[in-house]
């Protein structure tokens, strides 16, 4: 009895993920899948002129394989986007060499969907369906759901923690950027310098 009282207490301390913070990323409740949307106003601004934008956006994407398609729902016009963005980390290694910090960077491949609906005065995005790929896998490459890096708990050394850290820092912050290209694009009529960039 006395020693399963430090082996409970012990996990209890380190929680699901050995001490790690939970994430905190929006989940989708029907598919548990990490997923960024909002209503954005666009006072003024004509369906037809918001569905120009938002071909002009996706355009602008790099390739993901899949062209955009586009729907119409009612009283609705819906743009699906796939894109793909290099997603690059580093985080520090608790080895040093010589007494000087150690740093290990990670290149991967960050995949994703975007989801426009577009209606006179207003449109909606959904950013979804995040896969990381890993382009030096062995024997090929290989892609998983970004939520088994940035959610799933894994057996974690105090480096995986660190790891884990900065990519979940990291991929915070290409969903943020990725969210504020999109809405400049959108306040931007086509043919202005701005635009063109």
């Amino acid at each position: 009895m006395k020693m399963l009282l430090p082996v409970a207490l012990l996990c209890c301390l380190t929680g699901t993920a050995m001490g790690q913070a939970p994430a905190s990323f929006p989940l989708d409740k029907v598919t548990r899948r990490i997923s960024y949307a909002a209503v954005v106003p666009a006072v003024g601004v004509s369906q037809a002129d918001l569905q120009a934008r938002a071909r002009a956006w996706a355009s602008g994407l790099a390739p993901a394989g899949k062209p955009p398609v586009e729907t119409s729902e009612q009283d609705t016009e819906v743009l699906t986007a796939y894109g793909a963005q290099p997603f690059a980390y580093t985080y520090d290694m608790t080895q040093t060499i010589g007494g000087h910090p150690r740093h290990h960077a990670v290149k991967q491949v960050l995949h994703y969907t975007v989801k426009l609906s577009l209606r006179e005065g207003r449109y909606r995005y959904e950013l979804t369906d995040f896969i990381i790929e890993y382009p030096k896998a062995k024997p090929s490459a290989s892609r998983l759901p970004a939520e088994v890096d940035l959610i799933s708990a894994r057996p974690i050394t105090e480096d995986g923690g660190r790891e884990q850290a900065a990519e979940r820092k990291t991929f915070a912050e290409a969903a943020a950027k990725l969210q504020a290209q999109l809405k400049e694009m959108m306040n931007t009529p086509i043919g202005t310098p701005e635009a063109k960039q």
